[in-house]
């Protein structure tokens, strides 16, 4: 599924930021554990280099789930395949607009003409249905199976 977006970040890409931040975070802070003391650094405390002291909530705090990879790759699984039958339906709601060819053959045969400065409508009345449609708020990027169209504030700006 490919997604465009303008001043946005997608949640999958936010987790990665933050993944890969705590493991720079984490490989610092080992650096610094073992050259404390070297180089201009100062020797740690040693109350940082004790084991961490217990809670009394801890205590009762559960154990870890022993089946929680296995949830978790099943979650997955489901979530795949719920993305499957979206896209699937999705595709299916698209496929009566662009089996819309007999509609055009009764027009007048000939050439189809996109110009600057049209409208989306009076383009999509010309070539139906996009494949793709791209909104970037006042831009739009109409893609079809052998020309993109994009469009400034409604109207025909370039095409390809």
């Amino acid at each position: 599924m490919c997604e465009v977006s303008h001043g946005h970040v997608a949640i999958p890409d936010l987790q990665d930021m933050q993944n890969h931040m705590r493991e720079t975070i984490d490989q610092g802070l080992q650096e610094l554990q073992v050259k404390q003391g070297q180089g201009g650094l100062p020797p740690a405390p040693p109350s940082a280099m004790a084991a961490g002291a217990k809670s009394s909530i801890t205590k009762d705090a559960p154990p870890p789930d022993p089946n929680v990879a296995t949830e978790v790759s099943h979650e997955l699984a489901d979530a795949g395949q719920a993305e499957k039958e979206v896209l699937a339906q999705a595709q299916q709601e698209t496929a009566p607009s662009s089996a819309a060819p007999p509609a055009t053959s009764s027009a007048p045969s000939g050439p189809v003409t996109v110009q600057l400065g049209q409208s989306i409508d009076e383009v999509t009345a010309n070539l139906g249905a996009p494949v793709t449609v791209i909104d970037l708020g006042s831009k739009k990027i109409y893609k079809y199976k052998d020309m993109k169209v994009t469009f400034k504030d409604g109207k025909v700006s370039d095409v390809d």
